[in-house]
């Protein structure tokens, strides 16, 4: 039996801090949970969270009292910080967890896309400014726990991947490594959540409610992501190209992976690429393979990934659902933490979407 984690949840006040706090409330492994937000700093969770009052007791913090972990075996960090925050806060944290005797026990599992990539270069070309720490880069684990299970088994930093290239990953790791695919043509939707819980043009419900539209059209940042991934595989000649789409939704992501199949076949390549599917997704507790095609509706609210393969002659398209704040984002971090501290990997994750 594993020992119980004690966590602290930094920037918890956010979309992703209140995913974790849901998923955490019932999770067996967990002895206690302290949030942190300076903005909210004093007020209870269930003010920010509403879901949440009656479920999980307590105040944010405006600072975190690294003391509290030093006599817990299993200490955790989540951080939910803002993108870059985390990378410009670490230098400083270092000295408070060495101080306080946890450097070499903590736990960490960033939700942010500060440690996702593992060059500095490639990170400037994704987001367009240079790394706050670029020394740090290529020290986490990329989590995308179906294809690096093994290494988060032992990893201590953990950086959780972006919620489109979750989708679009587990859309295509059964075939990255296949030659020959040339153009991998992306198209993916998103609810508002994944903007984050600040208002903007992007979630602002009057102009989002019913509207249909792209952004970042081919330019995305995910990309990158995607990108090493089939660099690793192998696929150094594939070529991708993705275009999001924001949707009048509030959570979830459907992404669409074309390309040519360079056998011929017709159905049946629609049925030996489906097993294929099948064989390398077997065991995964997340990962469904559905027939026709997969529904947001049937996803939302869990972690669940369903992924779909349909064909014409050469012609294939990959379908892939989520919950971009549960599977792409919060509750993959809880899926790593399952993995990295030795629970079962569903471990307070198997439920059920909310539907219809």
């Amino acid at each position: 039996m594993t020992t119980p984690a004690h966590i602290y949840i930094l920037g918890a006040s956010g979309f992703g801090g209140g995913e974790l706090l849901r998923l955490l409330s019932g999770h067996p492994g967990v002895a206690g949970i302290r949030v942190v937000s300076r903005h909210h700093a004093g007020e209870p969770i269930h003010k920010v969270h509403p879901h949440l009052r009656g479920l999980v007791e307590g105040r944010f913090e405006p600072e975190p009292d690294w003391r509290w972990l030093q006599d817990s075996p299993n200490p955790v960090v989540f951080s939910a910080l803002g993108h870059g925050e985390l990378a410009k806060q670490f230098s400083g944290l270092e000295k408070q967890w060495a101080d306080a005797g946890l450097t070499e026990r903590l736990l960490l599992v960033d939700l942010s896309s500060d440690f996702r990539l593992d060059h500095p270069g490639r990170y400037a070309g994704a987001y367009g400014r240079p790394h706050p720490a670029p020394e740090l880069l290529g020290t986490f684990t990329y989590g995308l726990t179906e294809w690096k299970r093994e290494q988060v088994k032992t990893a201590k930093r953990i950086a959780n991947p972006g919620c489109f290239a979750t989708a679009v990953q587990l859309a295509l790791l059964p075939i990255a490594a296949t030659p020959g695919l040339g153009l991998l043509a992306v198209s993916g939707v998103t609810g508002s959540s994944g903007s984050g819980s600040l208002p903007g043009e992007g979630t602002h419900h009057p102009t989002r409610a019913h509207d249909f539209r792209a952004y970042k059209p081919l330019e995305h940042q995910h990309e990158a992501e995607v990108e090493v991934m089939l660099v690793a595989h192998g696929a150094s000649r594939h070529r991708l190209a993705f275009v999001p789409h924001s949707a009048p939704m509030v959570r979830g992501i459907f992404a669409t992976v074309q390309f040519e199949w360079p056998e011929h076949g017709g159905a049946v390549v629609t049925q030996s690429l489906t097993e294929k599917y099948r064989r390398y997704y077997e065991g995964s507790k997340f990962v469904r393979i559905v027939e026709g095609t997969p529904r947001v509706a049937a996803v939302a609210g869990s972690n669940f990934c369903d992924i779909s393969v349909a064909t014409k002659g050469r012609s294939v398209a990959v379908m892939a659902a989520l919950d971009n704040l549960v599977k792409g984002m919060a509750g993959q971090a809880l899926q790593n933490f399952n993995v990295a501290l030795g629970f079962p990997e569903d471990t307070g994750l198997r439920q059920a979407a909310c539907y219809p």
